[in-house]
């Protein structure tokens, strides 16, 4: 339950050495770099860092570039969850750097830049004139050359409106007495479900005035024809769909090559991207140093198991370097590292999950591990499930070459499972009543009976007090943690009154129930009421410790009694095991009796039956393993957690050669 003591170090190396000797606390992986307090300079050892950094931000930009405009085409896509199992190449850093070349690398995106171009002016063209297409079949009828209605000539003007057929009768009326012979107009019937009709009007120019005033007046609104329409309608379709189908071969022509490279340009950019992450990651490392002209100070954070080992890295650069173990500042925090036995550091994803333990405070990664393993187990409650899953899991365990994490995630799945198992044997669970449902597995009845201890299904008070029993145990467990937390900092009193007082308090009333039905012998009542009257006094005399006066004092004391309504909630919350428990096998009963049912129909019973069994079942263990894994984890964080855990640290993020589409291992002769 310890944390990892974590020392500060600083270095300062020859500019000539900094960046072999960063490449080699880099390919340790245990140093987190600080920025010391002081600026960066403009010159020297800063000047060529920053300029460098800046260069491998542009390739990675490029390498990002080339990654999100190619991957929608990729054929031979590599798949994301292969990828979280470990299924990626593994080498040295030395054969990654040697598989990057920059030059093929920065053609390789100019190209596909220029052709994006392309794409991008092919595909705005394309929307412009599919536009204007739409445009020109709203004007398919008009039977004039539509640059009358654009450009006009010197002595003629033309123009489009659309009114509602109602009035168009009007209209045309009003066009004849106003503008006379000198004019000439189209009238197009309705097309759309709006019943309006366009008017194509062609007239003297200096009679458009009394045209215009025409339309105001019968309210026809003028339509606009686009200046790059010019010949008829009917034309302007005809050209504009063969420049539509030119430019939609060509976007095809552009996609397909996009396609052609991606297969080649991918793996390239993807490789050429973690090195040039890597390298990135160890320049902003450098820059946060104190420079001078010619040597960069270094800070940074180490395990302090670890500092022997980069000691020696550093004293392998000793005429170039002076290091020393320092004393953090007063407002330094130092990251924290979670150290815990192989048994239970598979919790560790879970802790980190709720918040990173303050430096010096307590970790509760093995504090809750043996609640959280027996409450999934006791939640999921079912040995046939629990021995699919652990199969499952310690394949994918064993096949793949897991990150640290998700190996992690999966070992402590692995270790609920065999809980499950064991808890599903002691309460008769298999595959719900599988072993007594179906008359083929009679034979395994005498041995599941026999290591049958529980009956929850006839018996559930028998698993419900077990359920909150185990959630006082751990309530209790949370303010004992706190105790000793607040004991171990001098804060005795806090330890003695907040925790110490509830403690026996909440025991005392425990007892004192257990004692008057008949779990405990009568003769325990009267010493475990004097239990609970001394934990009530504890409260009362300190509780109130803040306030000014006795009155106050006294006050706070006796109100704060009524926060064992709290403890009483997070204890019923315990409950959720055995309903959680009796789902699981509630679910599972009924699947077997569906089946068992269909079973009897001719010619497809059987099959229906399997059918149902193992689809039903499946869909039950997916269901059923989520709300167990989230309700266990829940009683961590709320009823657990809340007693003691203080979650204001931050992690160890140290400098290491990570990427993302490959797996970087040690330096050999293979590699």
């Amino acid at each position: 339950m310890a944390l990892a003591e974590m020392c500060k170090v600083r270095i300062a190396v020859h500019r000539t050495a900094a960046d072999e000797l960063a490449a080699k606390l880099q390919s340790l992986g245990c140093c987190e770099f600080v920025k010391n307090g002081a600026e960066a300079g403009d010159g020297g050892a800063a000047s060529s860092l920053s300029e460098k950094r800046r260069s491998i931000e542009g390739l990675i930009s490029d390498a990002r570039f080339v990654q999100r405009l190619l991957e929608p085409y990729e054929t031979k896509k590599e798949s994301s969850f292969a990828r979280a199992l470990g299924d990626m190449p593994a080498l040295s850093l030395k054969r990654l750097a040697a598989s990057v070349d920059e030059g093929k690398f920065t053609s390789f995106v100019s190209g596909l830049r220029e052709k994006e171009r392309q794409l991008t002016e092919t595909r705005a063209e394309l929307s412009r004139l599919k536009g204007l297409a739409a445009q020109a079949e709203q004007l398919a009828q008009i039977k004039y050359p539509l640059e009358f209605f654009t450009a006009g000539t010197d002595m003629i003007t033309g123009a489009v409106y659309q009114l509602p057929s109602s009035a168009a009768g009007d209209f045309a009326a009003r066009i004849e007495k106003d503008l006379g012979e000198i004019s000439e107009f189209q009238r197009v019937p309705p097309q759309g479900k709006d019943g309006s009709e366009l008017f194509a009007v062609l007239c003297r120019s200096e009679d458009f005035d009394k045209l215009q005033q025409a339309a105001d007046e019968l309210s026809a609104s003028r339509t606009d024809v686009p200046k790059d329409l010019r010949l008829t309608a009917s034309e302007e379709i005809n050209t504009l769909s063969s420049k539509i189908s030119e430019l939609k071969a060509k976007e095809d022509e552009l996609l397909k090559s996009f396609a052609s490279l991606a297969d080649e340009g991918l793996p390239m950019t993807r490789t050429c991207g973690d090195y040039w992450a890597i390298l990135r990651d160890r320049l902003e490392a450098m820059e946060t140093g104190e420079p001078t002209s010619d040597t960069l100070i270094w800070d940074f954070w180490t395990p302090a198991s670890q500092l022997k080992k980069v000691e020696y890295t550093v004293n392998e650069y000793s005429e170039f370097t002076e290091f020393a173990v320092i004393k953090p500042g007063e407002d330094e925090v130092p990251p924290t590292l979670l150290k815990n036995p192989a048994w239970s550091s598979s919790i560790e994803p879970l802790t980190i999950m709720y918040g990173t333990p303050t430096y010096g405070g307590v970790d509760p990664t093995s504090l809750m591990a043996p609640f959280f393993f027996l409450f999934l187990g006791m939640c999921f409650g079912d040995a046939g499930y629990g021995l699919i899953l652990t199969g499952i899991l310690g394949y994918m365990l064993v096949k793949h070459r897991l990150s640290p994490t998700l190996r992690k995630f999966f070992v402590l799945m692995t270790v609920g499972m065999v809980v499950t198992v064991i808890f599903g044997a002691v309460t008769g669970s298999w595959f719900g009543d599988a072993v007594t449902a179906f008359p083929f597995l009679s034979k395994l009845v005498p041995a599941a009976k026999k290591i049958q201890l529980l009956d929850p299904m006839n018996d559930p008070m028998t698993l419900l007090m077990i359920s909150l029993g185990l959630g006082f145990i751990q309530v209790m467990f949370g303010l004992a943690i706190a105790f000793c937390d607040n004991w171990k900092n001098g804060d005795k009193v806090a330890a003695i009154s907040d925790q110490g007082g509830w403690m026996v308090f909440l025991l005392g009333l425990v007892l004192t129930g257990c004692s008057m039905t008949g779990y405990l012998p009568q003769q325990m009542a009267f010493v475990s009421k004097l239990v609970a009257c001394a934990g009530a006094l504890i409260l009362v005399a300190t509780q109130g410790r803040e306030k000014k006066n006795i009155a106050a004092k006294l006050f706070s004391g006796v109100l704060s009694l009524y926060n064992v309504t709290g403890y009483l909630g997070d204890v019923l919350s315990y409950s959720r095991l055995l309903a959680l428990g009796l789902g699981s096998a509630a679910v599972g009963m009924v699947i077997n009796l569906l089946a068992r049912l269909v079973s009897g129909t001719p010619y497809v019973g059987i099959v229906l039956a399997v059918l149902i069994f193992v689809l039903g079942h499946s869909f039950s263990i997916v269901v059923n393993l989520l709300g167990a894994f989230i309700h266990s984890l829940r009683l961590q964080y709320v009823e657990f957690f809340g007693k003691f855990y203080n979650a204001t640290g931050h992690d160890f993020a140290p400098l290491r050669n990570s990427a993302q589409y490959s797996i970087i291992q040690e330096e050999t002769s293979a590699n």
